[in-house]
């Protein structure tokens, strides 16, 4: 087999084809303090600032070598949406 992209091996994997390795990725969330670290990026500031927001997420990738990266990290999104305001924390 040639060695696939991450999107192509992804993608096999849902068609239930052969794949060189099975991908790993998070379908809850990947803010974890460890990345919050080593990206600089952390909570709350990442849930509102886009380019912390993007580089938290991107770290799962880059620091942790999952295929697939999540955001936004939870579904406060969907209530702030629908007008309710939201407590970001400390």
């Amino acid at each position: 087999m040639a060695d696939p992209d991450l999107r192509d091996r992804f993608l096999n994997t849902l068609h239930g084809k052969a794949v060189d390795k099975i991908p790993v990725l998070s379908v809850t969330q990947t803010g974890t303090v460890e990345l919050m670290r080593k990206s600089g990026a952390a909570w709350p500031d990442a849930h509102f600032d886009a380019k912390k927001m993007a580089d938290l997420a991107l770290s799962a990738h880059t620091c942790a070598g999952l295929e697939a990266v999540r955001y936004p990290f939870c579904l406060t999104v969907l209530s702030e949406a629908l007008g309710c305001k939201v407590n970001p924390g400390r």
